[in-house]
């Protein structure tokens, strides 16, 4: 289940309701950071949605509409998901956030650098440079804005200073600094907003289709002016920095959702799923200490709620075999999600 966490990506569709007035970043120039490179293979290439042309609207909400936009390039690469040559994770992050440290010291004026998943990785390494150089930018002339940052995931499966040997990865620690910090959370994301629990297995295969389709990259296009206020937390480190989270909620549960678009739950069936479901996914979230690596089992006492949760919404949905099967064709596009579910609704009927 850790390695479908990991490997969950690409677009999602987030909503909000209700105006909430939010101030956003004014800013100049905008260097935008994107996330992980499509790959090179099919059936991982699958589960890819996001389009290029779209890199410049990244947390495009939350800086000024004026500011000139640049992309700062990078590999991008997640070794081997992007291809057996592509760098590592960690060498990709060094090439961002140095190519991230040119474009700020060569552009003048205020500042915002944007990123998306794993472009956040890159602008966290830059933002803690930057924290102990001299020469760095003047605190009022620079803000990091971040979307779906993965550092959320890493530090609570792995802990802060743990290094990652598959991505060549070492977790970082908590981050201070002097410069002013936007950080964008999209409920359920694996990436940015991780079970505490991950023995929840309904959780988990949650949280993995929010990161398939429903959530993560999508948060870097929410609109803060759509955030309740107490979705919206401000804090001051010891720099003097200040930290703004915005937490994007998800107005259907990701996995009710996918069981109508994926394996042909009639869409009706939502809200009785979505209301049954929801508090069983969400004790995943319940405060606590989250569970170290060799503890993920912790949980699994949710399982037999869990069971009989799925088994009578499916039975009211009267899902056909056909319907299993379609789960089982598209498997290719969600291979960690869909079999689970396929599961779920085998052993329902």
């Amino acid at each position: 289940m850790r390695t479908a966490l990991a490997r969950a990506a690409a677009a999602g569709m987030l909503t909000a309701t209700a105006f909430f007035g939010a101030p956003i970043a004014s800013a100049d120039t905008a260097l935008i950071v994107p996330g992980t490179a499509p790959s090179p293979y099919g059936p991982l290439r699958s589960t890819y949605h996001f389009k290029p042309e779209m890199q410049p609207l990244i947390d495009a909400n939350y800086y000024s509409p004026d500011a000139v936009r640049r992309i700062v390039p990078y590999p991008g690469s997640f070794w081997p998901v992007t291809g057996w040559d592509s760098p590592t994770v960690n060498s990709s992050v060094n090439t961002g956030a140095g190519n991230l440290d040119s474009e700020i010291r060569s552009t003048d004026g205020p500042i915002t650098a944007a990123g998306l998943s794993q472009g956040t990785l890159a602008l966290d390494r830059e933002q803690a440079r930057l924290a102990h150089d001299p020469t760095a930018p003047a605190a009022d002339r620079l803000t990091f804005i971040k979307a779906g940052d993965p550092n959320n995931l890493l530090e609570k499966m792995f802990g802060p200073g743990a290094h990652v040997p598959i991505i060549d990865y070492t977790v970082p620690p908590p981050l201070e600094s002097q410069y002013r910090t936007i950080n964008i959370v999209g409920q359920y994301d694996p990436f940015s907003d991780p079970p505490n629990h991950p023995g929840n297995l309904l959780a988990d295969v949650n949280a993995v289709v929010a990161g398939g389709y429903y959530g993560h990259s999508a948060t870097a296009f929410s609109d803060p002016a759509k955030v309740a206020p107490w979705d919206i937390k401000r804090s001051t480190n010891g720099m003097g920095g200040t930290t703004t989270t915005y937490f994007i909620r998800n107005r259907e549960l990701p996995l009710a959702r996918a069981l109508v678009d994926i394996v042909g739950m009639p869409a009706e069936k939502v809200p009785q799923m979505d209301a049954t479901l929801r508090p069983l996914i969400d004790r995943a979230y319940d405060p606590g200490p989250a569970h170290d690596p060799v503890k993920f089992v912790n949980g699994v006492s949710h399982l037999p709620t869990a069971y009989t949760a799925v088994r009578l919404p499916i039975r009211a949905a009267t899902l056909t075999a056909g319907a299993v099967a379609a789960a089982n064709t598209a498997s290719n596009v969600l291979p960690k999600v869909l079999p689970v579910v396929a599961l779920f609704l085998l052993t329902g009927k």
